[in-house]
């Protein structure tokens, strides 16, 4: 029997008690906790007191166990048999013995590699060899002793069987060597999702449905702490490096009720070991090895040149992944071990704008002799021009009004000329225009250079304070920051406003405390931290804006005291209208400022 206990409480930082039970020994429960639980039940109640406004989420353990039958060659049972687990990365050692009935039964084992050497006066040893234990998973592993006067020892090395008798539940684990060696275009640790046949793509690349389920039904973990989140509840960015991976573990369907959502996904770090070991990496992917994409090919067909740009623009990017991780045993600090780890990757590539509304760079100056003349400008009853500007800079069209054909430059307004020179696009006038609207024929385009940077780190700590007391803890931190994005948008040719920025910092510790009160009674006290910053902006204030177009202190100043000081050091900027014949200045939405 296995009971799960979560409490989550403000700030999503949860605490986890897991108490495992082996209900094939005889006991009575009720002693158990009074007489060996006593502490660890206080602490519930504590905790429980603290956190009554919390949620509770079934998050289920990440301990194993390894069980057994010892007989001997006649098929009797063999009754206290000494059995030794040993974890074969720490050398750690627990020790526990058959009951009556034969059977010997080890909870609590973190997932890794294990060696069981059985042993009974008169009788052979028995060593067993390269037992896998994934996640949570319960593994046999029998052994036969013969009768033997020497010192005579059977090696056997286990292999993994094709069915699991052990447990019902559905499920996968992706090793660590599969996780580094196996293809993938991506550094993304749940990419590997989708080699699981009841998990598919959803909507967009990197979404997943589980047996027909959203994403955000199922339950996501690292080394134990939650890490769902987010307006749905789908996985927060906290993911470790590859080379931080022991191994991912996917149950898909029968598992426990323990475990929480239409699926459970949870992913565990590596741990150091006795002895120092590490890796490097370097990849890199670019445009220059790669062939061109479907999207790109198809624009290159449909590309008509235009006097600003000749020739489509060649795709490039360049993706570039480097890192590595360190292990082994803290030095005089007896049975600690320490995994390290960190990455980069860094990512360069094209974002394509286009606008088939952007004025022509005529207009940028107030020429506006190459338009029909019922598109020229009227000139405003305000403006009052001198006989030889009428006679030089106006018509007057079959109504009679006065329109501009160029505007004189003691008119130009030199807060708009530096608006459109450091945000309007910077085009040749060579461009053709078309005479009834201002417009350029054939629209703008062009490529931004967008890019994304992301560091990760790991830091674990494994610590036995007994052979019966197992500590460890878990630091992963990432942060990223991204602009791929146009503040205006796709379809704006303010590119001087450049690509909405945005940052992320992901922060999650997981801690875990295993008591073994017996080999068939153990406590597990597990509890986390879990964050996710997100800040979507764009590149300048307000204040800044204003500023770069001309305005003074006095005039920001003036500003400020209508829409409030506050709003002066929030990214963003004002939104223009051209009458609805251009492509509208906007103030980027929410996105300009939208932690």
């Amino acid at each position: 029997m296995l009971l799960c206990i979560n409490f989550t409480c403000l700030f999503n930082i949860a605490f986890t008690f897991v108490l495992v039970l082996n209900l094939s020994q005889s006991f009575n429960l009720g002693e158990v906790l009074i007489m060996k639980g006593k502490a660890a039940f206080l602490w519930m109640l504590l905790l429980a007191s603290v956190c009554v406004a919390g949620t509770a989420f079934g998050q289920g353990t990440d301990l194993g166990t390894i069980r057994g039958l010892v007989t001997d060659s006649g098929g009797g049972t063999i009754v206290g048999a000494s059995v030794t687990v040993t974890d074969s990365l720490t050398k750690r050692d627990r020790v526990t013995e058959t009951n009556a009935q034969g059977n010997y039964e080890m909870f609590g084992l973190n997932p890794g590699t294990y060696t069981v050497t059985i042993s009974a006066p008169g009788m052979s040893k028995s060593e067993i060899t390269n037992i896998v234990l994934n996640g949570s998973d319960t593994v046999s592993a029998n052994s036969v002793l013969k009768i033997s006067a020497g010192q005579e020892s059977v090696v056997v090395s286990m292999e993994a069987a094709a069915i699991d008798t052990e447990d019902q539940t559905i499920s996968q684990t992706i090793d660590s060597q599969s996780i580094i060696e196996l293809p993938r275009d991506s550094r993304n640790v749940y990419s590997f999702l989708y080699l699981n046949p009841n998990v598919t793509q959803s909507a967009s690349d990197g979404s997943f449905k589980f047996i027909g389920a959203q994403s955000y039904g199922a339950s996501f973990s690292l080394d134990g702490q939650r890490s769902n989140g987010g307006i749905f509840g789908e996985p927060t960015a906290s993911q470790p490096s590859l080379e931080a991976i022991g191994e991912i573990n996917i149950l898909t369907s029968d598992f426990s009720a323990e475990y929480a959502g239409v699926a459970n996904v949870r992913v565990n770090t590596k741990r150091g070991g006795s002895n120092y070991h590490g890796s490097l990496f370097y990849n890199n992917k670019n445009s220059a090895l790669a062939a061109w994409t479907l999207d790109d090919l198809n624009g290159k067909a449909n590309f008509a040149p235009t006097s600003f740009q000749a020739k489509y623009p060649n795709p490039y990017f360049n993706i570039t992944d480097f890192g590595g991780s360190f292990a082994g045993p803290v030095p005089h600090l007896g049975k600690t071990w320490f995994f390290v780890a960190y990455e980069r990757n860094y990512t360069v590539a094209p974002v394509k704008v286009q606008d088939n509304r952007a004025a022509h760079p005529s207009l940028y100056s107030g020429d506006f002799s190459a338009l029909n003349d019922s598109a020229k400008p009227l000139v405003p009853s305000s403006v009052t021009l001198t006989p030889t500007e009428i006679a030089d800079n106006t018509i007057v069209d079959s109504d009679g009004n006065l329109r501009f054909i160029t505007i004189p430059s003691r008119l130009l307004n030199p807060t708009v000329q530096n608006l459109i020179s450091n945000y309007f696009p910077q085009i040749g006038l060579s461009a053709p225009i078309n005479p009834a609207n201002g417009r350029i024929i054939g629209g703008f385009q062009t490529n931004l250079s967008g890019r994304s940077v992301q560091d990760i780190g790991t830091l674990r700590l494994d610590h036995d304070f007994s052979e019966n007391d197992h500590l460890y803890g878990v630091y992963n931190v990432s942060a990223q920051g991204v602009a791929n994005a146009p503040v205006e948008g796709f379809s704006s040719a303010y590119v001087g406003l450049g690509l909405t920025q945005n940052d992320r910092r992901n922060n999650t510790v997981s801690l875990s405390y295993t008591h073994a009160f017996s080999p068939s009674f153990i406590n597990e006290l597990r509890g986390g931290f879990n964050r996710q910053k997100l800040l979507r902006h764009s590149n300048t204030t307000l204040e800044g804006f204003l500023g770069s177009i001309g305005f003074d202190q006095a005039d920001i100043d003036a500003y400020g005291a209508v829409v409030g000081g506050f709003a002066l050091g929030t990214f963003g900027h004002t939104a223009i209208n051209f009458s609805n014949t251009f492509t509208t200045f906007n103030n980027g939405g929410r996105n300009t400022f939208r932690p």
